[in-house]
């Protein structure tokens, strides 16, 4: 890697730009990184991913908390940081170039930023970290939630799990070259890296198993929280017959030539005059289960969010019931009970075994799918309510 070229001062100046603003406007990361170089793209997930255990090493290394020093300065020591421990970067490239945007950014912290990454250099910055949030770069009080819903060991391969690399899936007709067959979503393949000349649709496998509960829970269906549209292409490739709804039509623009039936309004109050066999509702939420894709989530969610959220969900789950006949999917791409749960709670189930292939009944605990990242998909908890 070309850690000393002029470019790479500035994909580090871009990167260095970039978390700023995801931390300014509370942006996504991998939005903003759409059409970003593999360098930025990995100094930027890298950072956001890892930023505790980033966070650990510094104020070890200066002797002093992340509060007495300059926001420039820590988004700045992070890159450094970040690239000493986890990139194949020349060490003497790392501490330069990164001394040179403190130059930029920070200009009079540039002897502080080269003597705590030149320290860096010289310690075992792996054997820093020694419990399990400072290790896998989890909130505390995430991992304490997950250990009392999961039990210590799956909280702990939760938190493992997040940690890695995420590559996308996708939906074709024909296994795209060196891919992995899916085991959990049969017509979906794992790649090993970009979607962008691969020909299909691209969408996690948790949603690929979301939209299999629902098409095997009948075939007149309605998405009525659709964006970005996957799981109706998943549920149409099933035989099913599926209108998708969401409050945007923008939201659901990859639908457009691929489904005739879409419909933009709040999915509170649909325009629908009749009732479906079966609704899906995948609901908004705190997308903990996401945290691999999306890992700047863990340092915005706290605590009390969750019951934000349960208000909209329980809305829209209202609203699904009074147009299904049969069965309602409720899923969230959230791990937490606030979200699932309790939103269901009074409602009828069915077991939701009776609707999934062997592999995905493997994740399946007393009828409800909770389907958690160490599967290797995005973590999903999911519902089958019957209706009467």
């Amino acid at each position: 890697m070309a850690g000393g070229s002029a470019a790479g001062v500035n994909e580090r100046e871009r990167a260095f730009n970039l978390l700023q603003r995801i931390e300014r406007e509370s942006a996504y990361a991998s939005i903003l990184l759409q059409d970003e170089t593999g360098f930025v793209r990995t100094l930027v997930l890298g950072v956001l991913r890892w930023r505790s255990r980033l966070d650990h090493a510094i104020e070890t290394l200066a002797a002093r908390r992340l509060t007495k020093l300059d926001p420039n300065v820590v988004d700045i020591l992070r890159i450094g940081i970040y690239q000493l421990m986890f990139m194949d970067v020349a060490p003497y490239a790392a501490v330069s170039e990164t001394v040179d945007l403190a130059g930029r950014y920070a200009s009079r912290a540039r002897g502080f930023v080269n003597a705590i990454l030149r320290s860096a250099t010289r310690r075992d910055l792996h054997a820093l970290a020694k419990d399990l949030a400072t290790r896998t770069a989890h909130p505390q009080w995430l991992l304490d939630r997950w250990t009392r819903k999961f039990g210590a060991e799956r909280a702990a391969k939760i938190a493992v799990a997040n940690q890695e690399l995420s590559y996308p899936d996708v939906f074709a007709s024909n296994p795209p070259p060196g891919a992995e067959p899916s085991k959990l979503v049969p017509g979906m393949y794992k790649l090993s890296g970009s979607s962008a000349q691969i020909e299909g649709y691209a969408l996690d496998e948790g949603s690929g198993v979301i939209a299999d509960i629902a098409a095997a829970t009948g075939r007149d269906i309605l998405d009525l929280a659709a964006a970005p549209g996957g799981k109706t292409i998943v549920m149409t490739a099933r035989g099913a017959n599926v209108v998708s709804n969401d409050v945007s039509i923008a939201r659901i623009r990859p639908l457009i030539g691929r489904s005739k039936k879409l419909v933009a309004s709040d999915g509170r109050q649909p325009p629908f005059r009749k009732r479906f066999e079966t609704v899906l509702l995948d609901a908004p939420c705190s997308a903990t289960g996401i945290i691999r894709k999306n890992p700047e989530i863990k340092w915005r969610l706290r605590e009390n969010d969750f019951l934000k959220f349960a208000v909209l969900q329980r809305e829209l789950l209202a609203s699904a019931i009074k147009y299904v006949s049969k069965y309602v999917t409720y899923s969230t791409c959230s791990l937490e009970p606030e979200e699932n749960d309790e939103i269901v709670a009074g409602y009828e189930r069915a077991d939701i075994s009776e609707f999934v292939n062997p592999e995905v009944a493997k994740w399946v605990d007393n009828g409800v799918l909770r389907l958690t990242p160490e599967s290797g998909a995005d973590g999903f908890t999911a519902f089958v309510l019957r209706v009467r």
